[in-house]
């Protein structure tokens, strides 16, 4: 095993684009921090700033889980989802959305909450709440130029340990993010590489390693952000990347493939006991 800066390096040599990543370990305190920290891309990861506003306004009254959205020909988008492949003018409860927004990344949930939230709230709470690189420049509309967002993976540390330690809202609402987010089905990148057993949760015992995250992918980007609770202690983990020629939106794109070296090379770090379980 490498050590974790030469693994890194030797990543990023590898890489066609750059990318950037940021991990603090939850009980020591110890950072990792590798690329240059500078605002970049979103793309999907910044549905994590939209569901913590809209929470923030759950919690204040002003929105309920409960209450129906419906969805409008204003919130039509390509991009990943299902609401897509659906009827005009259904409606979900807004619990229901956020779901969608979250797990598949639904795009078309996301213009539906931005709709109840706005783009200002999102950006006014993060202001407020410390991510000052976080910012939502658009609604998800493919017709008009990048970026959707901005952030930089210290940002979306920050912002995971907020929910981790249920401090940016309410016990309760922070409970209900922490559930969606383990409940993520675009593991492409913190997941793809960590050990099957650690993951493994086929006898009806609570896997070993949980992960609560949000990932987000465009052209020439490939982003994934999440908290790795394990045995051995817990993190939080950001990577973003940008320029990588591989445009494909397949498992095999480039990024798909190396960086999920550098989510393995953090837990190799913070938790090397885990490799014991490759080992068993």
């Amino acid at each position: 095993m490498l050590p974790l800066q030469e693994s890194l390096n030797q990543l990023a040599k590898d890489f066609s684009g750059h990318f950037a990543l940021y991990a603090e370990h939850l009980e020591t305190g110890e950072t990792i921090s590798f690329g240059v920290p500078h605002p970049m891309e979103t793309a999907s990861t910044i549905k994590l700033p939209i569901l913590i506003a809209t929470m923030k306004k759950v919690q204040d009254g002003s929105l309920s889980l409960d209450q129906p959205v419906t969805l409008l020909q204003e919130d039509q988008v390509s991009g990943s989802g299902v609401l897509q492949n659906l009827t005009l003018g259904i409606a979900l409860p807004l619990a229901d959305v956020l779901m969608l927004m979250i797990i598949v990344s639904d795009n078309m949930a996301t213009n539906m909450v931005l709709r109840l939230v706005g783009l200002q709230t999102v950006n006014q709470l993060m202001a407020s709440l410390g991510a000052k690189d976080t910012v939502i420049k658009k609604a998800i509309d493919f017709s008009l130029p990048p970026p959707i967002g901005l952030s930089t993976p210290q940002d979306l540390v920050h912002l995971l340990k907020g929910i981790y330690r249920r401090e940016l809202v309410s016990k309760e609402a922070s409970e209900w993010m922490w559930d969606v987010l383990t409940r993520q089905q675009y593991n492409t990148i913190l997941t793809r590489r960590l050990p099957y057993a650690l993951l493994d949760s086929d006898d009806d015992q609570p896997p070993l390693v949980v992960i609560g995250s949000k990932s987000g992918s465009v052209e020439g980007v490939r982003n994934d952000a999440g908290i790795v609770q394990t045995p051995w202690g817990d993190y939080a983990i950001a990577i973003m990347s940008e320029g990588c020629q591989d445009l494909r939106f397949h498992i095999d794109n480039e990024a798909h493939r190396l960086l999920p070296l550098a989510a393995r090379a953090v837990l190799e770090h913070f938790a090397p006991q885990a490799l014991a379980t490759e080992e068993s």
